[in-house]
């Protein structure tokens, strides 16, 4: 598959921000405006979309929230679309979705979480790179200003800084600050961290993967991609209540689920980004029901990659090289 890739981010470009799914960006709109500052103070323009401040487990109907992604893809000026957060509801926009209009006119896509069904719906039938990274209430709005780390590995993907770029593990949070109540509090407590080698070896292939029960919501669609010769990265997100964990449960149904549907069968490698809110004994209850459940493969399996609903997190480009070796404790993307 011939992937196209948007051009890269420059000092001055517009970027826009959208709501295409959670409709919190009006509940916190002084993260937004914090996010724009700091934005404006690295050279870049804003245009909102015009649903971005709407309340409400969604930002408007499933077509209006559509239309304002379809609006920043049309717009020539806007070089970069930037998600507000993620949610449940993603899923509703893809039938609306001007997929031809993104393939012959290409923009850098950010965000994670239920952002996942996007991405691969991008993947699949626009055939365009985008980018499982940073949004703008939870990265670019945080205080007083977003992670060095998360900025760092964001301006090397999306302005091509380097063409092949060596992932190093960083210190972590998943502190849960009640944005209603902490505005002006910067989260303190950090967890040691290093990369784990569940299974050692060495792989190669095009990353693609996500949040995992987002990457469910497209399973049997036309709009869910081949995970063949993949380096297949996923994610756990938030529980059911802000601030906890997802459960274990949820975990193994879902990996279950994923390896009937065969997402493992000809995959080249598995890239576990740190679970949220887990304490250490959930993380060892974790990877151990990881490796149960895949334990009829052989490729290598690399966790705690700073990806995903801790902080600071890396920007991983869909479709690039991803190359793993657990003798050198390495992981590279190519752009």
């Amino acid at each position: 598959m011939s992937l196209i890739t948007p051009e890269p981010l420059k000092r001055g470009d517009t970027i826009g921000f959208i709501s295409p799914s959670s409709g919190l960006a009006g509940n916190f709109r002084y993260r937004v405006k914090r996010a724009i500052r700091w934005f404006k103070k690295q050279g870049f323009k804003i245009k909102l979309g015009k649903n971005f401040w709407k309340v409400g487990y969604i930002a408007g109907e499933p077509k209006e929230r559509a239309n304002d992604l379809n609006e920043m893809i049309y717009n020539e000026r806007i070089k970069a679309i930037i998600c507000a957060i993620g949610g449940d509801h993603s899923i509703q926009l893809l039938k609306y979705i001007d997929f031809k209009k993104f393939r012959s006119n290409p923009k850098i896509f950010s965000g994670f979480s239920d952002i996942t069904v996007l991405h691969l719906a991008f993947y699949k039938i626009s055939k365009v790179q985008t980018f499982y990274g940073p949004m703008i209430l939870t990265q670019f709005g945080e205080y007083p200003k977003p992670f060095d780390y998360t900025v760092e590995f964001f301006l090397k993907v999306v302005m091509r800084k380097e063409r092949e770029i060596k992932i190093m593990p960083s210190n972590y949070t998943d502190q849960f600050l009640d944005w209603r109540k902490y505005r002006n509090v910067a989260r303190s407590k950090f967890k040691r961290n290093k990369f784990l080698w569940l299974r050692e070896g060495k792989a190669k292939g095009k990353l693609i993967g996500g949040c995992l029960p987002s990457i469910l919501r497209v399973a049997g669609t036309k709009y869910f991609p081949s995970f063949k010769n993949s380096l297949i990265f996923l994610e756990t997100p938030e529980g059911e209540k802000p601030g906890k964990p997802y459960s274990l449960e949820k975990v193994d149904a879902d990996l279950s689920q994923l390896k009937e549907i065969g997402i493992f069968d000809y995959a080249r490698g598995l890239i576990l980004g740190i679970p949220y809110r887990y304490d250490e004994k959930m993380k060892r209850e974790f990877y151990e029901l990881v490796l149960k459940r895949l334990e009829e493969f052989d490729f290598p399996i690399l966790a705690n990659v700073n990806f995903g609903h801790t902080d600071p997190i890396i920007t991983i480009p869909y479709g690039s090289i991803g190359i793993l070796d657990s003798n050198e404790n390495t992981f590279i993307i190519r752009l």
